[in-house]
């Protein structure tokens, strides 16, 4: 009790009692001080003043602090709203108190709160998520770092259209605020049967063939032999109610409204809420064209209106609750309320234009932000024909922002644009940072400027910022528009100077990025390497369009494919992988031909096509490699490539060829001490003699490959021994034994987004539960696994198709042709997540 009194007499110890409770969702971690700063947007250290009682949270902290509360359902569950005012009464007391200049601190906001209520009523919990077909039931929303401000009326026009249209278009200029007022609509729909929601970010796409892949991509589905993206699309959510955000579309606006016009004539649960710069003008297109946030008009003389009438237009809010987070004691008088909503009106209530103006209350006065913009609203008078006039007014905006950096920090932004889909400092300063030996001036960046000149660019909003959990990575990036204004500067300077190395350098980055990114996936880093590969792989693929745009940079993107293939297979990206490989592949330059990088990426070329069904072209790709490593004398790709072609002998029967060869792979891994080779190799050889049916002898190599693969300590790719482990033992009557070792090749595999690792496993799993009557069981997980295979790009025959053809040969001796139908059918509807789940309880 004594304890409960002290928390609410105290706020710092009130504050710190609140987050540190369990939430009632049952997630495993407590909100730490680092949590609580990124949901409200402060720095760690102020949410520990916070809580050591040396300072107490602004208005705007406040509610943001109670927001993230209320979200993690860490207030009383009892009367959430009680405590959340009492804590709110409790810091506007000793704010009060405080204050020297008696300013008041507002009163508790029930409305507000109430509006949380709402919001959180309709949103789905952490263990609620459910799956209901082949793509998993989501909500798949970018989290809005800060609160959103206004938009009453867009915000319930918009659901009433939604309620009554399947296409809906959001159509206004650039920094209107078109992508936050979808993503806050989406969020507050009220439909209990919708199975989805799924955003599309277009604005990173440069080719509009891209875009069905783009959704494959987010949707996490893979293409489909024989089937074109949409028919892959279609076949998932013909029959589902979800709701698609398509967003960006300006600049691939012809392909957009292709895509939707197919994608709404079949499937008659999907709507689609659309943000472009002009409507995709298609059958049934419901346009809501948005309108800036409301602020002074000529029609308004600031000098007469109040300070509650001024603090009316949204404008006006946007600005005072963004100014909160940059000068948290800026202060509401009339006079400060009257040159907002001035600037607010030459900004013509552009949410992007206040934003970035705001970011300059840290380096100049409200009169000084009035004249600048004055000033350079006038310079910018001539846009493109076919733009709208607004979008020259945020261009001005933009140009403003540009002209208060200093020159380094000028040609840094410029520099900067280079990046596609962020970037980490390391790669700033290898990219962005002059050669040495070039003389210090103002039209060059050295080592030590770069920390405080991309400091600057952070701190005045041109450069946004994203922390990784539990702080493993820290990244940066350009707004899209921000993108897209340094690179037009960029291209001026290139103009200027067309030897330019920049492009060369971010090519060169990743390539080497890659060099040491590799050796990790044969490690037990392999995770989190994939990881951050995924995170880069923007980069990565626009380096890779950079060097075939440039013949002389071929090098460079032939080494970056040489070290992705593992990437690509990994993934399940087989399609997009065998194109770039193929891209640099055939090339005429023959100093290429005869090197390192080409050898191995015709290995990888190999590996793919072996994947895909493509033995010709799998023999072929890694004949040649065998060739040029002996040649070369590259002794632990030739090892690699010699077990490659003969697990291609051995999918041919071809047991007389494929001995020798894996046997050399094994004795050059032996020789060269190579452990992840010889495992592999091995693996090969116990492949080899379950083929040959001397089961004994390859179980005994099997497990010698699990041995040294457990050495280096990479457990994903025992998946493959496990698998013919699964087989072997299932050939010597050891049943149980067989189901575990399918299970563990299961288990290992659920780090492949790649299916078709696990589809085989999957499918030794339907053949072992078969042998011991389970043919329920047997019959469920054999739809799976052909589900798998068709979803993964990989070769649509079974593993083992002998054992596969006696299974169901017994199955149809057990049930009638459409109870087989209803089981298959099952499993072929499972989603990935559930085949899972389904197989490791069995």
């Amino acid at each position: 009790m004594e304890d409960e009194k002290l928390s609410k007499d105290w706020p710092h110890e009130w504050i710190k009692k609140i987050r540190s409770r369990p939430s009632k969702y049952g997630l495993s971690k407590r909100m730490r001080q680092v949590d609580l700063a990124q949901r409200v947007g402060v720095d760690p250290r102020t949410v520990q003043q916070w809580e050591n009682g040396d300072r107490l949270p602004s208005v705007g902290s406040l509610k943001r602090i109670i927001q993230a509360f209320y979200e993690e359902g860490i207030l009383l569950e009892a009367d959430p709203r009680q405590e959340a005012e009492e804590l709110w009464n409790t810091i506007k007391r000793f704010s009060e108190a405080r204050s020297a200049t008696s300013r008041e601190f507002p009163d508790f906001d029930s409305a507000w709160f109430d509006t949380l209520a709402t919001i959180e009523a309709i949103t789905p919990k952490p263990q609620m998520a459910a799956s209901r077909s082949s793509i998993a039931a989501a909500q798949r929303l970018p989290k809005i770092p800060t609160l959103f401000v206004g938009r009453s009326l867009a915000i319930a026009d918009l659901k009433e259209q939604l309620n009554t249209h399947s296409l809906v278009s959001v159509v206004g200029p650039g920094g209107i605020g078109k992508t936050s007022l979808a993503v806050q609509v989406a969020s507050m729909l009220e439909e209990p049967d919708l199975q989805g929601i799924w955003m599309f970010e277009f604005g990173s796409l440069k080719d509009p063939q891209d875009l069905g892949q783009l959704l494959l991509s987010t949707l996490n589905l893979q293409n489909q032999e024989n089937r074109t993206e949409l028919q892959t699309i279609l076949e998932t959510i013909s029959d589902q109610k979800m709701l698609f955000i398509f967003d960006n579309c300006e600049h691939v606006i012809d392909a957009s409204a292709s895509l939707a016009e197919s994608l709404l004539a079949s499937a008659p649960g999907l709507t689609i809420l659309v943000t472009s710069r002009e409507p995709l003008n298609i059958p049934g297109e419901s346009v809501y064209r948005l309108p800036p946030l409301s602020f002074p008009t000529d029609e308004h003389s600031l000098e007469q209106l109040s300070e509650k009438e001024i603090m009316a237009f949204e404008a006006v809010q946007l600005f005072l609750e963004r100014a909160l987070m940059i000068a948290p004691q800026f202060p509401h008088t009339l006079p400060n309320l009257r040159l907002v909503g001035t600037i607010c009106k030459k900004l013509e209530g552009i949410p992007l234009a206040i934003e970035l103006a705001v970011a300059r209350m840290n380096m100049l006065t409200l009169e000084q932000i009035k004249e600048r913009l004055g000033n350079l609203l006038t310079l910018l008078t001539a846009g493109k024909r076919t733009a709208a006039n607004r979008h020259q007014t945020l261009k001005s905006t933009i140009d403003w922002s540009y002209e208060l950096l200093n020159s380094k920090e000028r040609l840094l932004l410029r520099r900067l644009s280079v990046f596609t889909g962020g970037f980490t400092l390391e790669a700033a300063e290898e990219i962005c940072i002059d050669d040495p030996r070039i003389p210090e001036g103002e039209n060059c960046i050295t080592s030590k400027d770069m920390l405080d000149l991309l400091s600057g660019l952070v701190n005045k909003s041109l450069v946004s910022i994203e922390i990784g959990e539990d702080y493993r990575f820290i990244r940066y990036f350009l707004l899209e528009t921000i993108k897209e204004y340094a690179g037009e500067k960029l291209e001026n300077d290139t103009d200027k100077h067309p030897s330019n190395p920049l492009f060369e350098r971010h090519a060169r980055y990743y390539s080497q990025y890659l060099v040491r990114a590799e050796p990790k996936f044969r490690t037990n880093e392999r995770e989190v390497c994939i990881e951050e590969v995924r995170r880069e792989y923007a980069n990565l693929r626009s380096a890779l369009e950079w060097c075939y745009s440039n013949p002389h940079a071929y090098s460079f993107g032939l080494h970056m494919v040489s070290n992705l293939y593992w990437f690509w297979l990994h993934e399940g990206r087989l399609k997009e992988g065998l194109f770039w490989l193929d891209r640099f592949l055939h090339n005429e330059i023959q100093e290429l031909q005869s090197s390192t990088d080409f050898a191995k990426a015709l290995h990888g070329s190999g590996v793919i096509q072996f994947i895909r069904g493509d033995i010709k072209g799998a023999m072929d790709s890694t004949i040649r490699s065998v060739e040029l490593t002996r040649d070369l004398g590259e002794r632990s790709l030739l090892s690699s490539s010699l077990r490659l072609l003969a697990f291609l002998h051995i999918k041919q029967k071809n047991f007389e060829e494929a001995e020798p060869l894996v046997q050399m792979s094994i004795d050059i891994a032996r020789k060269t001490d190579d452990l992840w080779n010889l495992a592999s190799s091995l693996h090969a050889y116990g492949k080899l003699r379950l083929e040959q049916n001397n089961y004994l002898e390859a179980s005994k190599l099997l497990n010698e490959s699990i041995h040294f693969f457990e050495a280096v300590q990479d457990q994903w790719e025992m998946s493959g021994p496990y698998e013919s482990l699964g087989y072997s033992a299932l050939k010597l009557d050891q049943l149980t034994t067989s189901i575990e070792y399918f299970k563990k090749c299961i288990a290992v595999s659920q780090i492949y987004r790649g299916s078709w690792i696990l589809s085989r496993g999957i499918e030794g799993l339907a053949i072992a539960v078969c042998n011991k009557k389970a043919f329920t069981e047997a019959a469920i997980l054999l739809g799976a696994a052909e589900k798998g295979r068709q979803n993964s790009g990989g070769e649509d025959t079974p593993n083992f198709p002998a054992e596969h053809e006696k299974v169901i040969v017994d199955l149809k001796h057990v049930f009638s042709d459409q109870e087989l139908h209803q089981l298959w059918s099952k499993g072929a509807t499972m989603t990935r997540s559930q085949a899972l789940a389904y197989s490791l309880e069995i």
